[in-house]
């Protein structure tokens, strides 16, 4: 397929999407790439790419002149919103990303899943589920994953499955055939122009389908029902029962309804993992939609044993619980996290780099339920002042303002007692301290199991 991708091209950042796109445009036989990315300190390792015909623009000025570019490659981690980008497009260069160019060449077999919280559990889940028919076939990217358009390209007839972030959807034109949208509550608005783009960008997973596509949404949830008036695909409806086709939780059965055949699928008991319950529906209908035997949706659902720094069991400790939910980096997502643990026994480690989220919801939550809180990182200060305006001053077990990630777990450790459940569920990002989330959990449970 002829992607129209005009040279000289740009790179934006130069991360796994950025790397991804040069061994792509290279594969393609494009050689005029230039590659801009802030960090000054790429210069060193890109002298490998310069034999290939790659020029680079690196530091703070890495955006500058776009216009000269026909063609510009976006990475997530850019803000479409930025200004020298807007202004390349008016004059006349097309921005495109790696999602976009997969949604141009693939969108009739994609499905994706996005949400403010709960999507890589979700896409995991899903993973499992569709693995049990699809085999090897299934080709699954997204969000921080690797980029998977060369995949689509040299497999055209396999499905795929996307984890999609907003970052990625925020200037597609192109919906794909099966699209679920889990929650929207206000993030990454640190990345965002305001709350009503981040919507928006959601929303562009649903907006340009085609009739006979699938939207999948969480009812229960008010942004995303909002989204329901804007559907012009066919409606699949998660925790309320609308149509003839739906999937709720009835007390604790799982049950689903399709083209008005109603069935129960499993009951909570039988699963394995801490997750929120509407995910186990989104999987369960997408499982549905992709014609899957229930009994094999079922079973994969009851092996499924979770990811990776989401309300991951590491160790107990002397009758202490340690969880790893590191990946957690909204405070609707902490709030998730709550709902698992007996509040009596729990105690929540805080803290990280901004989103500029407000923290009122989940404070006013630990405040009623009594939750005990380690606090640290730069955002700790305001999780404090906002605990402290509420009355819950005293549910402050410490506010640790050290960068010693070490001395912090072994801290809140010794301020724990038997029964307790140490549960590192940040609310917030992680950059003031590490590269990333999953970096912050790996060393969470390097810690935990040295004590």
């Amino acid at each position: 397929m002829n992607l129209s991708l005009k040279e000289p091209i740009a790179i934006l950042g130069f991360g796994v999407e950025g790397q991804s796109a040069f061994a792509f445009l290279k594969a393609q036989g494009l050689k005029d790439i230039t590659i801009c990315d802030k960090n000054s300190n790429l210069k060193a390792p890109l002298s490998k790419f310069r034999e290939g015909g790659a020029e680079g623009e690196f530091g703070p000025h890495y955006l500058k002149d776009l216009s000269r570019f026909k063609t510009i490659i976006r990475s997530p981690g850019v803000p479409f919103h930025t200004p020298e980008i807007q202004t390349a497009i008016r004059l006349g260069a097309h921005v495109t990303s790696m999602t976009w160019l997969t949604m141009k060449m693939a969108a009739d077999r994609t499905t994706a899943i996005t949400g403010s919280n709960g999507k890589t559990t979700t896409t995991a889940l899903t993973a499992e589920i569709l693995r049990r028919y699809y085999g090897k076939r299934l080709i699954v990217g997204g969000n921080d994953r690797t980029p998977i358009l060369t995949e689509a390209l040299h497999r055209p007839a396999d499905p795929i499955l996307i984890e999609a972030s907003s970052f990625q959807f925020i200037d597609l034109t192109i919906s794909p055939y099966i699209s679920a949208v889990l929650n929207i509550t206000p993030n990454h608005l640190d990345w965002h122009a305001n709350v009503e783009e981040y919507v928006q960008a959601k929303n562009n997973l649903i907006k340009h389908q085609k009739k006979e596509d699938w939207a999948i949404l969480n009812m229960e949830d008010e942004n995303t029902a909002r989204l329901a008036e804007e559907v012009h695909s066919q409606l699949f409806t998660l925790g309320q029962s609308m149509g003839d086709n739906w999937a709720i939780w009835k007390k604790d059965q799982l049950v689903v309804c399709f083209d008005a055949k109603v069935e129960t699928l499993l009951t909570k008991k039988e699963l394995q993992v801490k997750t929120h319950p509407i995910n186990f529906l989104c999987a369960a209908a997408i499982g549905v939609l992709h014609q899957m035997p229930l009994d094999e949706i079922r079973l994969a659902m009851i092996n499924f044993k979770g990811v990776e720094h989401r309300l991951e069991f590491i160790r107990e400790v002397s009758g202490i619980h340690f969880y790893n939910d590191s990946s957690c980096t909204t405070p609707e997502s902490v709030l998730v996290a709550i709902q698992t643990f007996a509040p009596e026994h729990l105690i929540l480690m805080l803290g990280g780099s901004s989103k500029k989220a407000d923290f009122t919801e989940l404070a006013q939550t630990i405040v009623d339920k009594k939750i005990r809180v380690y606090l640290y990182g730069h955002e700790g200060a305001q999780i404090q002042k906002t605990l402290s305006k509420l009355g819950g001053g005293n549910l402050i077990l410490a506010y640790n303002q050290t960068r010693d990630f070490r001395q912090i777990v072994q801290d809140v450790h010794k301020k724990a007692k038997p029964q307790d459940s140490i549960v590192l569920s940040p609310a917030c990002a992680s950059f003031d301290m590490f590269k990333n989330a999953k970096e912050r959990g790996k060393l969470f449970n390097e810690i935990v199991k040295e004590l």
